[in-house]
């Protein structure tokens, strides 16, 4: 398997992983603040949009000269190095169909790998492949040159073990110790019922009384 650097000098591993960073956080902020009602489809559209706002804001700043936007819509293409990408979740063994037939409707999207040597690569489509697992959270992040078949040509696996899902803020005041007086202890009583017996025990103890009074 070819690194993208060895098929275009321009998508170097530092830029690959710079923009697969910000990819990760504006994923991770999506789980981070996902609401009771959200579901997979939900929490994967919000994902995909703050994914390119982040890209955008990004561009904006100009921290990353060599980051533009192509296509700002909702098919948002942008470009590391002048070199057009895409981005999309799923496994880079069955890559979304809509990312290959992009590359047809938008020939912005494929490049020639622009070495000599390498003038036998065909057309490829570049392109983020995001896996994530049952709780949302991100399992993978390649970047990926495919050919329009779906074959990936090259790939780079970016690190998402340095990148950790950041954890929600319950409280964020600080509550300081508070002294309480001691409790009060006490015995409780507990009236015990009188029964026949006693009651005829009572008048005996009268009657007795009277008796040793005479």
């Amino acid at each position: 398997m070819l690194q993208p650097f060895e098929i275009n000098e321009k998508l170097t591993n530092e830029r690959i992983d710079t923009v697969g960073q910000l990819l990760v956080e504006a994923h991770n902020e999506v789980i981070d603040k996902e609401e009771t009602y959200d579901n997979g489809w939900s929490t994967g559209c919000r994902s995909y949009a703050w994914r390119s706002s982040k890209v955008s804001q990004a561009v904006d700043s100009g921290e990353f000269p060599w980051l533009s936007i192509i296509d700002g819509s909702l098919r948002f293409i942008f470009s590391i190095g002048g070199t057009p990408v895409s981005m999309f979740r799923g496994n880079t063994d069955k890559p979304k169909q809509n990312i290959l037939s992009r590359a047809t409707s938008y020939p912005e999207l494929r490049q020639f790998g622009l070495f000599t040597e390498l003038e036998d690569i065909p057309n490829l489509v570049w392109s983020y492949a995001m896996e994530t697992g049952p709780g949302g959270e991100v399992l993978s992040l390649q970047f990926v040159g495919l050919t329009d078949f779906g074959e990936v040509i090259a790939q780079r696996d970016v690190p998402v073990d340095e990148m950790l899902t950041p954890l929600s803020s319950i409280y964020d005041e600080e509550y300081k110790p508070v002294s309480l007086p001691a409790a009060s202890v006490s015995i409780r009583q507990t009236p015990r019922p009188k029964t026949g017996n006693e009651e005829e025990t009572e008048d005996n103890r009268m009657v007795g009384n009277d008796d040793s009074g005479r």
